[in-house]
């Protein structure tokens, strides 16, 4: 039996619930069964692409309100990572965010922080054209919101960013190791790279000692693992885990002494500090 969470019922009754708003992702995801049920057999595909997940990115964007909410972001957020990254907001940086979705947290960013100025790519050009409109509505002039690929920055994005700042796309990526080798690349001699992303173990048995283990296993296998599958990549999917984290990021090139993980500030996520050079301060 699947139970499933009107999206009308959750904001009726809780509103900012995270773990709550996890169920609604079964409307989009049921429908995928055999979709998925196909990729075990010895000939079936790889994975279920991004297209097939028309709603993903309103869902997406609505999981991060309730969470944006409940932990005052982004003010809240920039002084819980330091490392001088809300008064560096503050005064005006150059800031690069990948993956931006629909766009909930970089606009929340400049909103708070105008004197900054903010590079904002994805590959979902639908996506991108509807933040365009968003941001104009709301009167947001500091962001580009430009088409790009996280595993292939582009060239003129070298040294030019202060900041770099990511919100739950890491696992999702076809070739998550290349993205973390270029990360360094497009910071300035000093700067600073967060990545927010889910806080798992990459053991297994100790992951399911956690009561949500089987929401965020579910919607690893339905959605995360199976958009980057498709595109012949890893599939690493949500429930990558903090350890298996730490390795790539060292691969990557970041040594364990600029790499700093804050867990337990926020529910179920982890948030990784990487400093470069002197970082912001």
């Amino acid at each position: 039996m699947i139970v499933s969470c009107d999206k009308d019922v959750v904001e009726a009754l809780l509103p900012t619930s995270e773990l709550l708003h996890f169920f609604t992702s079964l409307e989009f995801m049921a429908d995928k069964e055999p979709q998925i049920g196909a990729c075990f057999k010895k000939d079936g595909p790889l994975g279920v692409g991004y297209s097939d997940y028309p709603n993903f990115q309103d869902w997406m964007a609505e999981w991060s309100h309730c969470r944006n909410t409940n932990q005052n972001f982004p003010e809240g957020y920039m002084k819980m990572v330091e490392g001088g990254v809300h008064d560096a907001l503050e005064k005006g940086i150059e800031v690069l965010e990948p993956g931006c979705g629909r766009g909930r947290h970089v606009m929340k960013v400049a909103q708070r922080y105008p004197n900054s100025k903010f590079t904002s790519f994805d590959i979902d050009s639908e996506a991108l054209e509807l933040n365009k409109v968003d941001a104009e509505k709301l009167g947001i002039t500091n962001i580009d919101f430009v088409w790009g690929d996280f595993c292939n920055m582009k060239p003129e994005w070298a040294n030019k960013f202060d900041y770099v700042m990511i919100f739950d796309c890491m696992h999702d990526l076809p070739h998550p190791a290349e993205a973390m080798k270029g990360l360094k690349g497009v910071l300035k001699e000093n700067g600073i790279v967060t990545m927010l992303d889910i806080d798992t173990s990459s053991d297994m048995v100790n992951q399911t000692k956690n009561p949500i283990s089987a929401v965020l296993y579910n919607i690893s296998l339905h959605h995360c693992m199976s958009v980057s599958l498709s595109s012949g990549g890893v599939g690493l999917g949500a429930c990558w885990g903090v350890e298996l984290a730490q390795k790539m990021l060292g691969e990557a090139g970041w040594e364990e002494g600029e790499v700093r993980v804050i867990t337990k500030d926020i529910p179920n996520h982890a948030v990784y500090v990487m400093t470069k050079g002197n970082g912001l301060m």
